[in-house]
């Protein structure tokens, strides 16, 4: 018996599906149209069974959606796929440094002269109203109240909490810690105790050795973290009715920096002991100085990274070649340029097990305020030892790093560029306000510009066109390196330095292009690191004669977008 052909694979939408179903059942029981309406019994039961049909089709379209990671849209189907390929999106990294406490001098009604500074006293940034916690290797610190004595110790960002569960004396175990909505675990600080005992945190539970006490951390879906205990060889599984503590640190990550330019107040939240017990308020007699800066602190991994990350992510789960630390590296969220390599192509041998680092920081995360990227000090493009220090230390503690290679962190090869450029207005607008415009936009562009090869004119153009007010525009880059290779008549002829045929700017391995001043060109101009639009500086701006308004430009500015936005 033959199937009746109702629908049509070309016709699919619901108005469609209804008007095939529609005349179909009208030809076949003979219904005139004004009876077999959407108000009749089976005109309703229709509608409902292609509506059924509408809702099947788009939860299987977006099933397929959500599975894949290129196309999937919503950050909790991004990071299970993420999980699923091993990768373990970073949670936010607390900001640390060191405290100095010191004894002002003011007399106290204690036992003894010795105060005892217990771990994780609680401190509060009064500028901020963000708490810092003291996380020292040692239970508590010690300091002898004579003289000027002082004692210096670590602070995080965030504050200590912690989480009991019961085990099911089951294989393989997990367990969810769910914190509140606005609150993250901090990345590291991470410590797990069954029955009292610490366990030791893994990447992998394939890391955990022979039934060993050994947990793996890992960032929850919903947010929080899970837990996973072994099966016996790996690892083992808490026995029943054991308690298991978490113990974490709830961070705000980057908005927890201080920079170094800031003198912050902290005021102790918690007291100190003498040696009976008696409580002591340290606010009344120790002085808080910052000793080593309270930086480095991070948002969590965003979801553009994680897409990006987690088909990378290495099954070894070691750090066994340059493509490894930059993988690692990225998941920081902390530079705005990650670059690792080798030298083995080379005929030394000897750096042939160093992995060389080149890391740009992410200025987006430490410029001031009211700051832009040509008011930006200096030195805030460029890790100084301390950083370096951390980051060594970050590699370190991840347990991945091969005996055998060797890390180096190199500093960047600064290369100094300034902008000049020529720009035709429309007549009747502000020049300040273009002005300050383009330096916005710019500044924006060299912030968030994270190409390793050039930084194309035409990217240039193309932002500064895009001000309101800007008819055309030309410019070009002018190179120190080139200015000083070009100064000697015998090099006038000979290709530039640092830009190519195009007057693209070309950036070498190792290098940092960098649009600043404070340096002269080959006809003696001193640019000057500033914008002032009254010298030569970083970048310049320079108005042609206005543009007229008038009926023919406006259809012609019609015309062209409308072949800028042809597919």
């Amino acid at each position: 018996m033959a199937k009746p052909e109702i629908f049509k694979y070309a016709r699919i939408t619901f108005t469609q599906l209804y008007e095939d179903a529609k005349a179909y059942l009208t030809t076949k029981y003979q219904q005139a149209g004004q009876l077999f309406t959407p108000a009749s019994a089976y005109g309703q039961i229709l509608t409902v069974i292609l509506n059924l049909a509408q809702l099947i089709f788009y939860y299987i379209e977006d099933s397929i959606t959500e599975l894949n990671m290129n196309t999937a849209t919503r950050e909790r189907s991004i990071r299970g796929l993420a999980r699923l390929a091993g990768h373990n999106p970073t949670r936010a990294i607390s900001a640390s440094g060191t405290l100095n406490f010191a004894y002002n001098g003011s007399q106290v009604d204690m036992y003894g002269n010795t105060l005892i500074i217990p771990n994780f006293t609680q401190l509060v940034n009064e500028s901020s109203g963000l708490t810092y916690t003291v996380t020292m290797d040692v239970e508590a610190a010690r300091l002898v109240l004579s003289g000027k004595n002082s004692v210096e110790v670590k602070v995080t960002q965030g504050i200590i909490e912690s989480q009991t569960f019961t085990a099911t004396g089951e294989i393989l175990q997990s367990y969810t810690v769910k914190v509140g909505k606005n609150q993250t675990v901090d990345n590291f600080f991470v410590n797990v105790y069954v029955n009292g005992e610490k366990w030791k945190v893994y990447d992998s539970l394939y890391d955990i050795p022979y039934n060993a006490n050994g947990v793996v951390v890992k960032t929850g879906i919903d947010g929080g973290i899970d837990l996973y205990f072994g099966n016996f060889y790996f690892g083992k599984a808490p026995g029943l009715g054991n308690a298991i503590r978490v113990e974490y640190l709830t961070t705000v990550g980057q908005a927890g920096n201080i920079e170094e330019t800031v003198v912050p107040v902290f005021r102790f939240i918690d007291q100190a002991f003498d040696l009976q017990g008696n409580s002591i308020d340290m606010n009344k007699i120790l002085n808080i100085s910052v000793n080593k800066p309270i930086i480095f602190g991070s948002a969590s991994e965003p979801i553009e990274i994680t897409k990006i990350l987690a088909p990378k992510t290495s099954r070894a789960y070691v750090l066994a070649n340059a493509d490894s630390y930059v993988y690692f590296m990225e998941k920081f969220n902390l530079f705005s340029v990650v670059d690792a390599f080798t030298t083995f192509a080379d005929d030394d041998i000897s750096d042939d097990n160093v992995v060389y680092l080149f890391l740009i920081p992410d200025v987006n995360k430490r410029k001031p305020k009211n700051a832009d990227y040509f008011t930006t000090p200096f030195n805030l493009f460029i890790l100084n030892e301390y950083e370096k220090s951390k980051i060594y230390d970050y590699i370190e503690k991840s347990g991945q790093k091969i005996l055998t290679t060797i890390v180096k962190i190199i500093d960047p090869i600064v290369k100094k560029y300034v902008l000049n450029i020529n720009v035709a207005a429309f007549e009747g607008f502000n020049k300040d306000i273009i002005r300050q415009q383009i330096i916005s936009k710019c500044s924006d562009y060299f912030l968030n510009n994270r190409r390793r090869d050039k930084i194309p004119k035409s990217d240039l153009v193309s932002v500064v066109e895009s001000v309101e007010g800007v008819d055309s525009v030309n410019l070009w880059f002018v190179s120190e390196e080139n200015e000083i290779f070009k100064s000697d008549p015998a090099n006038v002829n000979k290709p530039d330095k640092g830009l190519d045929d195009f007057g693209d700017v070309i950036i070498g391995r190792g290098e940092y292009a960098l649009i600043r001043g404070g340096w002269d060109d080959r006809n003696k101009v001193t640019y000057e690191d500033t914008v002032d639009p009254s010298k030569p500086s970083s970048i310049n701006i320079v108005f042609g004669k206005d543009s007229e308004v008038n009926i023919n430009l406006e259809l012609h500015r019609i015309n062209v977008d409308t072949i800028k936005n042809t597919q």
